[in-house]
Protein backbone atom coordinates (compact mmCIF):
# COMPACT_ATOMS: atom_id res chain seq x y z
CA UNK A 1 0.00 0.00 0.00
CA UNK A 2 1.51 3.74 -0.71
CA UNK A 3 1.66 6.11 1.73
CA UNK A 4 -0.34 9.45 0.93
CA UNK A 5 3.08 11.29 0.06
CA UNK A 6 3.72 8.25 -2.52
CA UNK A 7 0.16 8.67 -3.90
CA UNK A 8 0.40 12.37 -4.23
CA UNK A 9 3.60 11.71 -6.23
CA UNK A 10 2.34 8.91 -8.25
CA UNK A 11 -0.73 11.04 -8.51
CA UNK A 12 1.60 13.98 -9.61
CA UNK A 13 3.73 12.09 -12.45
CA UNK A 14 0.58 9.95 -13.70
CA UNK A 15 -0.59 14.40 -14.35
CA UNK A 16 2.83 14.93 -16.00
CA UNK A 17 2.89 12.65 -18.38
CA UNK A 18 -0.51 13.07 -19.19
CA UNK A 19 0.08 16.95 -19.46
CA UNK A 20 3.07 16.13 -21.97
CA UNK A 21 1.42 13.70 -24.27
CA UNK A 22 -1.53 16.09 -24.86
CA UNK A 23 1.02 18.74 -25.59
CA UNK A 24 2.24 16.39 -28.29
CA UNK A 25 -0.79 15.48 -29.56
CA UNK A 26 -1.42 19.72 -29.61
CA UNK A 27 1.60 20.10 -31.62
CA UNK A 28 1.11 17.33 -34.06
CA UNK A 29 -2.60 18.50 -34.86
CA UNK A 30 -0.56 21.87 -35.13
CA UNK A 31 1.39 21.41 -37.39
CA UNK A 32 -0.66 19.16 -39.25
CA UNK A 33 -3.05 22.30 -39.58
CA UNK A 34 -0.46 24.09 -40.98
CA UNK A 35 1.42 21.12 -43.63
CA UNK A 36 -2.32 20.14 -44.92
CA UNK A 37 -3.06 22.54 -47.31
CA UNK A 38 0.21 22.17 -49.07
CA UNK A 39 -0.86 18.34 -50.01
CA UNK A 40 -4.31 18.53 -50.82
CA UNK A 41 -3.71 19.41 -54.41
CA UNK A 42 -1.44 16.25 -54.66
CA UNK A 43 -3.61 14.04 -52.83
CA UNK A 44 -6.54 15.09 -55.10
CA UNK A 45 -4.62 14.86 -57.91
CA UNK A 46 -3.46 11.13 -56.71
CA UNK A 47 -6.79 10.00 -55.97
CA UNK A 48 -7.87 10.28 -59.55
CA UNK A 49 -5.07 8.01 -61.09
CA UNK A 50 -6.48 4.69 -62.32
CA UNK A 51 -3.33 2.94 -60.41
CA UNK A 52 -4.41 4.54 -57.22
CA UNK A 53 -7.78 3.86 -57.43
CA UNK A 54 -6.61 0.24 -58.17
CA UNK A 55 -4.45 0.12 -54.96
CA UNK A 56 -7.25 1.42 -53.12
CA UNK A 57 -9.81 -1.13 -54.18
CA UNK A 58 -7.55 -3.97 -53.15
CA UNK A 59 -7.05 -2.73 -49.43
CA UNK A 60 -11.02 -2.02 -49.43
CA UNK A 61 -10.67 -6.16 -50.05
CA UNK A 62 -7.85 -7.13 -47.17
CA UNK A 63 -9.77 -7.35 -43.55
CA UNK A 64 -9.89 -4.89 -41.12
CA UNK A 65 -7.09 -6.15 -39.24
CA UNK A 66 -4.87 -6.20 -42.80
CA UNK A 67 -5.80 -2.88 -43.61
CA UNK A 68 -4.77 -1.70 -40.08
CA UNK A 69 -1.27 -3.24 -40.25
CA UNK A 70 -1.33 -1.63 -43.75
CA UNK A 71 -2.14 1.42 -42.17
CA UNK A 72 0.26 1.30 -39.53
CA UNK A 73 3.46 0.44 -41.12
CA UNK A 74 3.83 3.88 -42.96
CA UNK A 75 2.22 5.51 -40.10
CA UNK A 76 4.92 4.70 -37.77
CA UNK A 77 7.44 5.73 -40.35
CA UNK A 78 6.53 8.62 -40.90
CA UNK A 79 5.71 10.08 -37.45
CA UNK A 80 9.31 9.56 -36.04
CA UNK A 81 10.52 10.80 -39.04
CA UNK A 82 8.84 14.25 -38.45
CA UNK A 83 10.26 14.30 -35.06
CA UNK A 84 13.59 13.11 -36.58
CA UNK A 85 13.11 16.12 -39.17
CA UNK A 86 12.42 19.08 -36.64
CA UNK A 87 15.94 17.73 -34.91
CA UNK A 88 17.71 17.69 -38.07
CA UNK A 89 16.29 21.34 -38.49
CA UNK A 90 17.11 22.59 -35.15
CA UNK A 91 20.55 21.27 -34.85
CA UNK A 92 21.68 23.16 -38.59
CA UNK A 93 20.73 20.39 -41.01
CA UNK A 94 18.08 22.33 -42.40
CA UNK A 95 18.19 21.16 -46.08
CA UNK A 96 18.24 17.66 -44.80
CA UNK A 97 15.80 18.32 -42.15
CA UNK A 98 13.66 19.78 -44.90
CA UNK A 99 14.22 16.95 -47.29
CA UNK A 100 13.07 14.21 -44.40
CA UNK A 101 10.30 16.71 -43.29
CA UNK A 102 8.46 16.78 -46.71
CA UNK A 103 8.82 13.35 -47.44
CA UNK A 104 7.00 12.11 -43.80
CA UNK A 105 4.20 14.86 -44.70
CA UNK A 106 4.24 13.24 -47.92
CA UNK A 107 4.25 9.85 -46.74
CA UNK A 108 1.70 10.83 -43.99
CA UNK A 109 -0.78 12.39 -45.91
CA UNK A 110 -0.42 11.35 -48.93
CA UNK A 111 -0.08 7.18 -48.49
CA UNK A 112 -1.73 7.08 -44.99
CA UNK A 113 -4.23 9.08 -46.38
CA UNK A 114 -5.29 7.22 -49.27
CA UNK A 115 -5.20 3.73 -47.44
CA UNK A 116 -7.51 5.16 -44.16
CA UNK A 117 -9.92 6.47 -46.83
CA UNK A 118 -9.58 2.75 -48.73
CA UNK A 119 -10.07 1.21 -45.65
CA UNK A 120 -12.10 3.60 -43.36
CA UNK A 121 -15.27 1.68 -43.38
CA UNK A 122 -13.81 -1.85 -42.17
CA UNK A 123 -11.47 -0.41 -39.87
CA UNK A 124 -14.51 1.07 -38.29
CA UNK A 125 -15.12 -2.16 -37.48
CA UNK A 126 -12.80 -2.43 -34.82
CA UNK A 127 -14.14 -1.45 -31.67
CA UNK A 128 -11.16 -0.03 -29.88
CA UNK A 129 -9.99 1.99 -33.55
CA UNK A 130 -13.33 2.84 -34.16
CA UNK A 131 -13.36 4.83 -30.26
CA UNK A 132 -9.87 5.78 -30.94
CA UNK A 133 -11.01 7.71 -34.22
CA UNK A 134 -13.85 9.12 -32.84
CA UNK A 135 -11.61 10.50 -29.52
CA UNK A 136 -8.76 12.00 -32.15
CA UNK A 137 -11.50 13.86 -34.56
CA UNK A 138 -13.43 14.97 -31.31
CA UNK A 139 -10.10 16.79 -30.28
CA UNK A 140 -9.05 17.75 -33.25
CA UNK A 141 -12.59 19.25 -33.69
CA UNK A 142 -12.15 21.01 -30.36
CA UNK A 143 -8.75 22.32 -30.30
CA UNK A 144 -8.95 23.88 -33.94
CA UNK A 145 -12.86 25.35 -32.20
CA UNK A 146 -10.49 26.94 -29.75
CA UNK A 147 -7.92 28.23 -32.25
CA UNK A 148 -10.61 30.04 -34.08
CA UNK A 149 -11.77 31.90 -30.83
CA UNK A 150 -8.62 33.18 -30.60
CA UNK A 151 -7.09 37.01 -31.42
CA UNK A 152 -4.42 35.45 -33.44
CA UNK A 153 -6.81 33.48 -35.87
CA UNK A 154 -8.73 36.90 -36.19
CA UNK A 155 -5.32 38.77 -37.06
CA UNK A 156 -4.61 35.68 -40.03
CA UNK A 157 -7.91 35.39 -41.44
CA UNK A 158 -7.81 39.47 -42.06
CA UNK A 159 -4.12 39.02 -43.44
CA UNK A 160 -5.54 36.06 -45.98
CA UNK A 161 -8.56 38.19 -46.46
CA UNK A 162 -5.99 41.07 -47.86
CA UNK A 163 -3.40 38.81 -49.61
CA UNK A 164 -6.61 37.72 -51.17
CA UNK A 165 -8.13 41.11 -52.15
CA UNK A 166 -4.56 42.09 -53.34
CA UNK A 167 -3.99 38.96 -55.77
CA UNK A 168 -7.56 39.26 -57.17
CA UNK A 169 -6.92 43.29 -58.37
CA UNK A 170 -3.57 41.78 -59.76
CA UNK A 171 -5.27 39.47 -61.42
CA UNK A 172 -7.60 41.94 -63.47
CA UNK A 173 -4.88 44.33 -63.45
CA UNK A 174 -3.00 42.36 -65.88
CA UNK A 175 -5.48 40.17 -67.11
CA UNK A 176 -4.67 36.51 -65.36
CA UNK A 177 -8.16 35.56 -64.87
Amino acid sequence: MMSPRESTRAHGLRRFLLLGAEALIIFYLTLDALVAPVFRPLIRWLAKLRFVIRLEHLVAELPPYGILALLAIPFALAEPAKVYALFLFATGHELVGITVFVLAYFVSFVVVERVYSAGRDKLRTIGWFARLMDWLFAFRDRLIAWAKSTEAWAFFLRVKRRGAAILRRLRLRFGLG
